[in-house]
């Protein structure tokens, strides 16, 4: 079955959203509305986008629990996919970190690739990979002002004050 897709606007910029039976299956930043869009997206589809929406506005969601297809990933693609989903919010892991994890130590360069290719972002959490030095790093975001606000938006805030700064 052929991927559907949704674009949404969110306050870091628009969001195309790609879905199959199985799960989301592609998420990014687009430039342009796409008129080839479903418009009969199902009910767990427009949850997603709602929830995606209030957590890059600044309202923590457990993102998690939206199902994702990875099938269209390599296998060790697929295995750096699962490391980052076990993620927890506000955990950050190095490059190497995730190359242990994934069960191919040494393999933190094949680790960077598989970050900058991420298809689904967000709910393949790559902007919790960092330099083993410092938060820096290439994220599939492309930009370290972004990566450094969706790392703002997961740590815990005691009052307005300290809240992640609006784009």
């Amino acid at each position: 079955m052929a991927a559907r897709t949704l674009t949404f606007a969110t306050t870091l910029g628009r969001l195309r959203l790609a879905w199959t039976a199985d799960g989301v299956c592609g998420l990014g930043f687009v430039d342009l509305w796409d008129r080839r869009e479903a418009p009969d997206a199902p009910a767990w589809i427009h949850d997603a986008v709602h929830r995606l929406m209030a957590h890059l506005a600044g309202s923590p969601q457990a993102l998690r629990s939206i199902p994702v297809d990875l099938s269209a990933l390599t296998p060790f693609r697929r295995r750096v996919a699962e490391v980052l989903r076990a993620t927890e919010p506000g955990q950050r892991l190095s490059y190497g970190d995730v190359a242990r994890l994934a069960g191919r130590p040494g393999a933190a360069r094949a680790v960077g690739q598989a970050v900058k290719a991420n298809p689904i972002l967000l709910l393949v959490p790559c902007h919790r990979v960092v330099g083993a030095k410092d938060d820096g790093g290439w994220s599939a975001f492309g930009s370290p002002e972004v990566k450094a606000r969706l790392l703002a938006l997961e740590q815990p805030h005691t009052g307005p004050d300290d809240a992640p700064p609006a784009r």
